[in-house]
């Protein structure tokens, strides 16, 4: 799922994801005075009447247009013309609620479908269906369908592509480049999108869990419920199974665990003394392979035979042996019973250590949309046809807390608690359930309360004048698909959560290797047809998508776009998932280089899967990984050693490719242990190499020296890095 927001202003190299999101989804200056709330907030807006969305305040460009863009790939499947502006007081979009002098709405309209994968459970696509609306558009975009030469301005049945125009923003009550933006999902979809069927939970009072979280859909920080009975320890054990111990939490808490440019952040909450912090661990994520297998070496020989790094590497990532399917054949070896040692901040702020992997643990992350991170999901409204909220759990949220207040509940004062920046956070991840106010042909029933207002009911025409606005920027002939999508979602919430989801739907996986293979000859591009096809993309899209996963090539474009534009080269975009020499030409090419001491070792361990992995000692290194073999069976250094020294036995070398698993699998496990450099050491990762910054001809370069050893088919490299980065970037 790629995912971006309608504007997107330039980002400053030193700007944070949550930073420059804030700034591209900026809610206008002005506030409501009955609220204190920024004009068109959500959920709650004017008179305490449900919003669909938010108001957004756009970036004008160099030209002074403020473009709305698509947030992801889709289908339109609504478009509504802007009628022009003018001054008139008698023309219903020059409605001003506010004061006496003429202020002009736009009532430019676009709708797009959006269907994408957020996961998988082994072959089992994890598919959701949401749409994203945009009105207040004082000009539609302009586009040239494929196939046609003269551009026609967008309309149902446009495919439409991430950052796409799709119009221009308007004015809102006289304030010049605003849209309003909401997204929106059917009960099906959100269960879909959140693993479980919609409820309200109580944040006062969250059960603990009985079982761990979704597979199918893994993403953002890992989560951690740890019982009272979780063992600790003052100094960091070095035993890595689980033992019995008379040192335990005393406090049930929750542990958040996330990584973020190489480091990890550990934050707990408790009930009792809120939030703690742990400094940021430098580093954790690029020392994370290097600890996977000191952990597995240090258990007894015994216990070692049922584990396999690859099995700690999984849980020391998400705090579970995820593996790649539903089965537990389909994981990797790791005892059930092995102790995932932690520093964490204690019940009490201080540091300590603690199983993760206790009994009565249980994990999760950001994809199970938590109550314990503000998630809920309101469905209690008693008059759920109308744009009044009536939800007794929202009006008990925004409160005043004080208790012995008579008028908490009175509508008026819930209207001005919108206002407290309390409340407002805690609006932000409430998922509700209501009608779309853009639906014309419910005016009247969802707006009759307004008629028993005082401003109302002083002044006859105030109804008449405000029915007549409504007509004016609603519309009659809405998609049923969309008006029977009635659970709303804050859109800031949604695109920050699933921007960092980054599993790749069949649809952009097409878009990153089509079908003709483009390649570099000098400054010429020639495209040419080969074997890659849907079938082919399918056969390893979900691995793939697993595999960016788990090695944390999915946390930016930047590495991503490194990743397949390397791939891109090794494999042909995944048509050479071997390679094509002779056996002579691999013996003589290959022979007495990468372990390779015995006749035909060259042609036996060439290079195979996404990026080739080449050579009996990375065979070696990949087999003990996945504990296939045992790294204390075969002579260190063998090639150097004497004849008689052990070597390792790998009977059957072609397993990288007769599993399809493994065929992806190595290019991630070399990616991250980038075994060519030695044995495994620190910081070996390609990720540290690849960084955040764009991709650019000396990165692509530093890249390609760490994937390949020396720049081999370099210019393709950097013409796939650089065109695949567009794909994934925020630059328009």
């Amino acid at each position: 799922m790629i995912i971006s927001p309608p504007f997107l202003p330039q980002r400053n190299a030193d700007q944070s994801e949550v930073a420059w999101l804030d700034a591209a989804m900026t809610q206008p200056p002005a506030s409501l005075t009955n609220t204190g709330a920024p004009e068109g907030s959500y959920p709650l807006s004017n008179k305490l009447a449900w919003h669909n969305g938010l108001h957004l305040q756009g970036h004008p460009g160099t030209n002074g247009h403020t473009v709305v863009r698509a947030i992801a790939d889709g289908d339109v499947i609504y478009v509504a013309q802007p009628k022009q502006s003018n001054d008139s007081t008698a023309d219903p979009q020059n409605y001003n609620p506010f004061e006496d002098a003429p202020a002009w709405t736009d009532n430019g309209c676009v709708i797009i479908r959006h269907t994408t994968a957020i996961g998988a459970n082994g072959a089992q696509p994890t598919e959701i269906t949401y749409f994203s609306l945009v009105t207040h558009l004082c000009q539609i975009a302009r586009i040239t369908p494929t196939g046609q030469t003269a551009p026609r301005p967008l309309q149902t049945g446009d495919r439409i592509r991430r950052k796409d125009e799709i119009g221009r923003a308007g004015q809102i009550y006289g304030h010049s480049g605003q849209i309003h933006f909401e997204i929106c999902l059917d009960e099906a979809n959100l269960t879909r999108l959140i693993g479980r069927p919609p409820s309200w939970v109580d944040s006062d009072n969250i059960a603990a869990p009985t079982t761990d979280g979704r597979v199918d859909a893994v993403f953002g920080s890992v989560w951690f419920y740890l019982p009272a009975t979780t063992p600790t320890s003052t100094a960091q054990p070095g035993n890595h199974q689980r033992a019995t111990t008379q040192s335990t939490l005393g406090e049930s808490l929750w542990l958040r665990m996330t990584y973020e440019q190489g480091d990890c952040i550990v934050e707990c909450r408790t009930s009792s003394c809120g939030r703690f912090l742990l400094p940021r661990q430098s580093n954790a994520e690029y020392d994370l392979y290097v600890e996977a297998n000191r952990r597995h070496n240090s258990l007894p020989q015994a216990v070692r035979t049922r584990s396999s790094p690859s099995g700690w590497y999984e849980l020391l990532r998400f705090g579970r042996n995820l593996g790649r399917g539903p089965a537990q054949t389909d994981k990797d070896p790791l005892p059930a019973d092995v102790a995932h040692w932690r520093e964490i901040p204690g019940p009490n702020g201080r540091s300590i250590w603690a199983d993760l992997n206790a009994e009565g643990t249980y994990k999760f992350s950001d994809a199970d949309f938590l109550p314990i991170c503000g998630w809920n999901f309101v469905n209690d409204d008693t008059n759920p046809d109308d744009q009044r909220c009536d939800s007794n759990n929202v009006k008990n949220l925004i409160a005043d807390p004080d208790t012995h207040r008579t008028d908490r509940l009175k509508t008026d004062r819930l209207a001005l608690r919108l206002g407290d920046t309390n409340v407002a956070e805690k609006l932000r991840r409430l998922v509700c359930r209501f009608p779309s106010e853009l639906d014309q042909t419910t005016i009247n029933a969802r707006y009759a309360f307004v008629r028993e207002l005082q401003p109302f009911i002083e002044n006859p025409d105030a109804w008449t004048d405000f029915e007549s606005h409504l007509s004016a920027i609603s519309f009659s002939n809405l998609p049923a698909e969309y008006t029977s999508a009635t659970w709303h979602v804050h859109p800031n919430e949604f695109i920050a959560a699933m921007r960092k989801c980054g599993w790749l739907s069949r649809n952009e996986l097409e878009l990153i290797y089509p079908n003709d293979y483009e390649q570099k000859q000098g400054n010429a591009i020639s495209t040419a047809s080969n074997a890659l096809n849907e079938a082919t993309r399918e056969r390893f899209r979900n691995l793939i998508n697993i595999n960016i996963r788990k090695y944390f090539i999915n946390d930016s474009a930047a590495r991503l776009s490194h990743y397949f534009g390397q791939g891109a080269e090794e494999s042909r975009t995944l048509t050479m998932m071997s390679e094509r020499r002779s056996e002579a030409s691999c013996n003589q090419i290959y022979s007495g280089r990468m372990g390779n001491d015995q006749t035909g070792d060259g042609y036996l361990f060439r290079g195979r899967g996404m990026k080739q992995i080449t050579g009996k000692y990375n065979y070696s290194e990949y087999w003990v990984y996945r504990g296939w073999l045992d790294r204390r069976s075969y002579t260190d250094s063998w090639w150097n050693a004497a004849k008689t020294a052990t070597r390792p036995l790998i009977d059957d070398p072609e397993r990288v490719l007769t599993d399809t698993y493994s065929t992806i699998d190595t290019g991630g496990w070399y990616w991250t242990a980038s075994p060519h450099r030695g044995a495994p050491h620190r910081r070996s990762s390609i990720n540290i190499l690849a960084g955040d910054d764009p991709p650019n001809n000396a990165n692509i370069e530093t890249v390609t020296r760490g994937i390949n050893g020396g720049t081999n088919g370099l210019d393709n490299r950097i013409h796939h890095t650089l065109k695949i980065y567009r794909i994934f970037s925020d630059v328009p």
